[in-house]
């Protein structure tokens, strides 16, 4: 019998404790079994967080069922747009953060923002009162993107959770004029196939498998037409030149997800860390993941799975805060669209209860 590949066991062995289907590459994706609450962490795999509704004996309030969460989303967006936040159902201590940094409402984008777009690309869970879009804004003519996610409880808000990608401070990296609605994204998933949260976490978070500390191994399942846009910007099936005017001497950006994973391209990203699942869309396959993507910034060149020796072009340490919308279609992932913002090397995550930093694969 050949033995699992020594990457693959550790992918496995990490989902196992944290209570997930183990990756694709180590398991092969079939039936997707639905698994009880993660044991407490050994020290040894990524902090991650299953985001779950109210305990056993906790109130659960009011429902707020899909359209409710819609609405939710609207009146941040027209309350944004007035900067006043007292037009919004807000639970006494609300927490309000927007990139990463603790503010009081209303400040940051509150103070500045001048137009909304009609871009709209949300992600729904009225199991757990959690609800997230990315849009378009403006301030003083210069477009940016945002990405919101709420908490309601009781029909009220209890957490804000922003993320203000504005290009000209992200060295130039985003395109956010005339972002694209993507079909697949609005797609109901039949009753009959719609995989539980736990499942649809277990996909989406096998994507980070895959790429953190990248080597040509699959932890993934990905769909033959899955497409990733980061920050507006094609990152995968892109024969235009790199807009940051990077040279693309693999011709990464021209290949589909899996054929680029299986390069081994990306081993310049260290570290995936605190990584938490927050919003999980059943009735859209969809899942919003939230974490930080480390870069020790010190590979001066890496070898491809072809052999081919490249420059990776990365050289000095750096941290993306990122947030990311993954769409499962027959238990893969189909279509990837994120924000990936610059941040301090090393930042640690307001929101998680104890970021971590220890080895990969």
């Amino acid at each position: 019998m050949k033995s699992a590949s020594t990457p693959a066991l550790w992918a496995a062995a990490a989902c196992a404790a944290l209570g997930l289907a183990a990756p694709a590459a180590a398991q092969g994706l079939g039936p997707l079994p639905e698994f009880g609450p993660p044991p407490p962490g050994d020290g040894r795999v990524a902090t991650f967080r299953l985001q779950r509704g109210p305990g056993p004996g906790q109130p659960s309030g009011q429902p707020c069922d899909r359209a409710c969460l819609t609405q939710m989303l609207e009146d941040y967006l027209t309350a944004l747009k007035a900067h006043d936040p007292a037009k919004l159902p807000l639970l006494p201590g609300v927490r309000f953060t927007e990139n990463n940094s603790p503010l009081s409402l209303p400040d940051g984008l509150w103070n500045t923002v001048d137009k909304i777009s009609d871009y709209r690309l949300p992600v729904l869970e009225p199991e757990n009162g959690a609800a997230a879009l990315f849009t378009t804004v403006e301030e003083h003519g210069k477009p940016a993107f945002l990405s919101v996610r709420l908490k309601v409880f009781d029909k009220k808000i209890s957490e804000i959770e922003t993320i203000v990608l504005r290009p000209q401070a992200n060295n130039g990296f985003g395109q956010p004029r005339d972002m694209p609605r993507r079909p697949a994204f609005y797609e109901d998933v039949p009753a009959d196939k719609r995989l539980t949260r736990v499942q649809l976490v277990s996909i989406a978070n096998s994507y980070f498998e895959t790429l953190q500390q990248n080597h040509g191994v699959l932890f993934a399942p990905f769909a033959a037409t899955c497409h990733r846009l980061e920050n507006g910007v094609a990152t995968t099936n892109n024969n235009t030149p790199p807009a940051t005017g990077r040279p693309d001497p693999a011709g990464i950006k021209k290949m589909g997800c899996e054929q680029q994973f299986k390069t081994g391209y990306f081993n310049f990203v260290t570290w995936i860390r605190d990584r938490r699942p927050l919003v999980v869309d059943r009735e859209k396959g969809l899942v919003f993941m939230a974490g930080f993507f480390d870069h020790k910034g010190d590979m001066r060149a890496e070898t491809l799975t072809n052999g081919q020796v490249v420059d990776p072009q990365y050289d000095t340490p750096w941290t993306w805060q990122i947030g990311e919308i993954f769409k499962i279609k027959d238990n893969k992932i189909d279509q990837v669209e994120a924000l990936v913002l610059y941040a301090p090397y090393g930042e640690t995550d307001t929101w998680s209860d104890a970021p971590k930093w220890l080895p990969a694969h």
